[in-house]
C-alpha cells in the first residue's frame, strides 16, 4: 500500500527488471483507485515509455518520501515510427502509475509525503 497523504492506494510492485520493464503494458485495464509501483536499487532518470498500452495514466515521480513530479494524462497511443520516453523531474527511485486522472482527481501536488505499508 502507498499512501500519499490521506489516500490509500493498493499497489502492484515491480522491483525486478523484467517487471519493469513489462509494467502495465498488454493489460485491459487498471482497477480504478489501485496502481503499480516501479522500485528501483537507486535514484536516476529512469524513463518509461507506453508501447502496448490500453488506457491512459498518470505517473506520480518519488523520490526520498515525497512527490517530487506529476505527470499527468499520458495517453496511450503509441507511435512506433515517434516513440516518446517520460523522464521524472529529479531522480527518483519510485515511480507510481495510476489512472489518468487520479493525480487531479485527489489533489496530489509535489511535496505531498508518500509512506509505503507492508512493501
Amino acid at each position: 500500500m502507498v499512501r500519499i497523504g490521506s489516500i490509500n492506494i493498493p499497489v502492484e510492485i515491480a522491483e525486478t527488471e523484467a517487471a519493469r520493464g513489462k509494467g502495465l503494458s498488454g493489460r485491459p485495464s487498471l482497477d480504478k483507485n489501485k496502481g503499480m509501483l516501479f522500485m528501483f536499487p537507486k535514484s536516476d532518470f529512469h524513463q518509461f515509455w507506453m508501447p502496448d498500452m490500453n488506457f491512459p495514466i498518470d505517473i506520480i515521480w518519488i523520490n526520498n518520501g515525497e512527490v517530487v513530479g506529476i505527470t499527468p494524462n499520458i495517453s496511450d497511443n503509441f507511435n512506433q515510427e515517434n516513440p516518446r520516453a517520460y523522464s521524472p523531474p529529479q531522480p527518483v527511485r519510485y515511480v507510481l502509475e495510476v489512472n489518468a486522472g487520479f493525480s487531479t482527481k485527489n489533489k496530489i501536488k509535489i511535496g505531498d509525503v508518500i509512506a509505503f505499508e507492508n512493501i
